[in-house]
Parts: structure tokens; C-alpha cells; sequence
């Protein structure tokens, strides 16, 4: 992992962008090697806009770098483990199909209130401790996406399977990290509930940031009208490390006596590894 100017960056993203860059330098060069008498192929641009459902599974809350303060967890084998839940995405692109059938295209993606929903393993404090975030995410990439040939419906209507690689920026928010303690160990103990049965929790501070980040992609475009198309997509991203800042978790016990204490502690972030599944339907409208 690299950081650049509050940027972070994966090493496996670099692969990812030399790819993208052959894409492309392809695409220029089919183009100008074809001497045939048939006629050019076109530069088509397009627009698209379309929904998708993100998620995004094995994501663990670790402690993340050192800024001084006390580890949240203090140990490798103590973290919060879970997934980001099936949410709504919308995704605009605009770009141009070249005449090799490499498309080219700027894109946008934006999802908000994701559910995470994990479980911590603190000692003594039972086996179930659930714990709960909201998640925005908004992404920007530039990516490359070759057309094979297919299979022709009718003339000039072809049926068309194609992959793709991307490169870019994401930028996320993480708010309303709570870790609750309803069943620990010894229920009489410091995880006491209060006297409304109320449970003890810890909650986090919030996180925000940009990675770069990387996708690839593969679907098939599925002709609705001339120049229309109904893309059909799946796509794997990694948007690089979501953390909780620098700050003061808020600890919330309850005494023997049912009044509730309240601490401040500053701990160092929590990151996680963000890598998402996207299933996209999007029309495409070239002009």
C-alpha cells in the first residue's frame, strides 16, 4: 500500500493501469493499420446511466496505522469481521467506442447508506457482539472496455459479450460505528446492561478518505434499438482501505447501581479492506 498526498494506493492497481494503457494504445493502433477499401468504422461516443446492487463481503476492522494513542484491539487475533450489506448504486459514464471495438469512457458511481454489519471478538465479552456502520461510497474511474465480435441478431445488431479494466478514485464516508456487548460473559460483570436493559457499546469515531483504486469488469451488451444497448454487468473493485479516524472512542458501561458512565478514550484508526461485487443493468445511447 502507497500513500500519496492522503491518497492510498495498492500495488496491485499499477498492473491494473499498465493494462488500461494497452487498451488503448491498441485500440489507436487497429485503427490505423486498417488499409482495407472497406469503409471506417466510426468513433461512436455514448452516453449510459443505469443501477446496480454493490456489496461487499470479508471486510475486517483491524488496527490501522500508529498516530500515538492506544490500539482499539491490541492484538492480531482481535478484530470485527462482517460485510457490507446489498445496497443501491447508480452509475453514469460517458465515453466513445473506437472503431477496433475498445470503448473508452469516464464513469461515475455512487452509493449511499450501505449497513455494515460485523462482529467483534473482544475477550470476556460473550460470542455475540454485533456492530453496525453506514457506509457512502462515490467512485470515479476511467476505464477501457473491449467488444468481441459475438453473434449478429439481425444485420447490424449483434448480441456482444466484453471485459474491461478501470482506474481511478474512490471516496467514502464511515458514520455510526457501534460495537454492542448484550450477551457477555458474566452479565453482573463490567458489560452489565443498565436498568432499562439497556446494552453497553462502544462507538467509534468516523472515517472519511480517497483511494485509488481499481476495477475489472465483464458483461455483454445486448442491442435494444440502433445505437441502444442494454449493458448487463458484473464487477470487481478494490477501493483500497476504509478507516475510522484519529479521535475518542466513547465507552458506555452502566454501574452497579444503574447509573451510566460515560469515558473518552483517543485511540488510533481502525481500517478495513474495502473490496466490492456490482451486478449493473445500464443503457447505453450512442449519438
Amino acid at each position: 500500500m502507497y500513500r500519496l498526498n492522503g491518497l492510498s494506493l495498492r500495488r496491485g492497481t499499477l498492473p491494473i493501469l499498465a493494462l488500461l494503457c494497452g487498451l488503448v494504445v491498441t485500440s489507436k493502433a487497429s485503427a490505423g493499420s486498417d488499409t482495407s477499401n472497406e469503409p471506417a468504422v466510426e468513433y461512436v461516443p455514448y452516453l449510459s446511466l443505469g443501477m446496480g446492487v454493490i456489496r461487499s463481503a470479508d471486510t475486517r476492522f483491524v488496527d490501522g496505522d500508529d498516530a500515538g494513542h492506544a490500539a482499539l484491539y491490541g492484538s492480531d487475533d482481535r478484530f470485527d469481521a462482517g460485510a457490507v450489506d446489498n445496497g443501491p448504486q447508480v452509475h453514469l459514464a460517458a465515453g466513445v467506442r473506437t472503431p477496433s471495438g475498445v470503448r473508452v469512457q469516464l464513469e461515475v458511481g455512487l452509493a449511499r447508506s450501505l449497513d455494515y454489519r460485523g462482529n467483534t471478538n473482544y475477550r470476556n465479552s460473550g460470542t455475540r457482539q454485533p456492530a453496525g456502520a453506514d457506509l457512502n461510497v462515490c467512485q470515479l474511474f476511467l476505464s477501457g472496455v473491449y467488444d468481441f465480435p459475438g453473434w449478429e441478431l439481425a444485420p447490424g445488431r449483434a448480441l456482444r459479450p466484453f471485459v474491461g479494466v478501470g482506474v481511478g478514485l474512490t471516496g467514502y464516508r464511515l458514520t455510526g460505528y457501534v460495537q454492542r456487548f448484550p450477551d457477555p460473559d458474566d452479565p453482573n460483570g463490567y458489560l452489565r446492561r443498565g436498568p432499562g436493559g439497556e446494552a453497553p457499546f462502544t462507538a467509534l469515531p468516523e472515517g472519511r478518505g480517497r483511494n485509488l483504486s481499481a476495477m475489472l469488469t465483464a458483461g455483454i451488451a445486448i442491442p435494444i434499438r440502433e445505437r441502444v444497448h442494454l449493458d448487463l454487468t458484473y464487477r470487481y473493485g478494490d477501493a483500497g482501505e476504509i478507516s475510522t479516524a484519529v479521535g475518542d472512542i466513547a465507552i458506555v458501561r452502566y454501574r452497579e447501581n444503574g447509573t451510566k458512565r460515560e469515558i473518552q478514550v483517543p485511540i488510533n484508526e481502525t481500517s478495513a479492506e474495502l473490496r466490492t461485487h456490482t451486478l449493473l443493468a445500464k443503457f447505453r445511447f450512442g449519438f
